[in-house]
């Protein structure tokens, strides 16, 4: 069984999906390779043997993770960007905004998952390489669009938005009481995140 997502099988994708749903729900306590095959709907055993231990059934959610919002980020372009100008400020937090309200909408297993295993990952130091890859990866993305705008200190620019826009993210999921998914207000929360990273000319 190969490793990675480009060479997994329908059963690996499927089970690694239903696995993320579990983590969703119920947290990582509830991550079984049974309840993966019960959710997934496939024949008893079929989990272990696409990921044989609870670490590399952990290593699979976060490689699926990954892939899926990788592919959502790939819909952003990355050059053509000058945030010193209004307009393309407003189409920045068109496209961010429009990202965030997935993340939370159709996506929203995925995004809380996310939160659960990226806080569980870094207390474990077997999925610490594939954490700092998985996020090397995103700060990079974004660092190329702020060098694309000749922003200053572009990593750093970049690091500043992803950290607020996870804040975003955060408090939408872990205080929705306070409206925090309401689209005008995430669109009022976007808006600061991209100021605080790259002010205002």
């Amino acid at each position: 069984m190969q490793t990675g997502t480009s060479g997994w099988t329908s059963r690996r994708r499927r089970a690694a999906d239903a696995a993320i749903e579990i983590v969703a729900d119920e947290g990582l306590r509830g991550l079984t390779h049974r309840a993966v095959d019960a959710r997934a709907g496939l024949p008893a055993g079929s989990t272990s043997s696409c990921f044989r231990t609870r670490l590399a059934l952990l290593r699979g959610v976060l490689d699926r993770i990954v892939e899926l919002d990788e592919a959502d980020l790939e819909r952003m372009p990355t050059t053509g960007w000058d945030v010193g100008s209004p307009e393309h400020r407003e189409a920045l937090v068109d496209l961010l905004v429009e990202l965030l309200a997935y993340w939370l909408g159709p996506a929203r297993a995925r995004t809380r998952a996310r939160l659960e295993l990226y806080l569980d990952a870094a207390r474990r130091p077997e999925l610490t390489e594939a954490l700092r890859a998985a996020n090397r990866r995103f700060l990079d993305r974004a660092a190329v669009a702020m060098r694309a705008s000749e922003t200053p200190a572009p990593e750093a620019a970049a690091r500043l938005l992803l950290v607020q826009l996870d804040g975003v993210l955060y408090d939408a999921l872990a205080r929705p009481f306070l409206g925090g998914g309401d689209r005008d207000r995430l669109r009022r929360s976007v808006q600061a995140a991209v100021d605080g990273a790259v002010p205002p000319a």
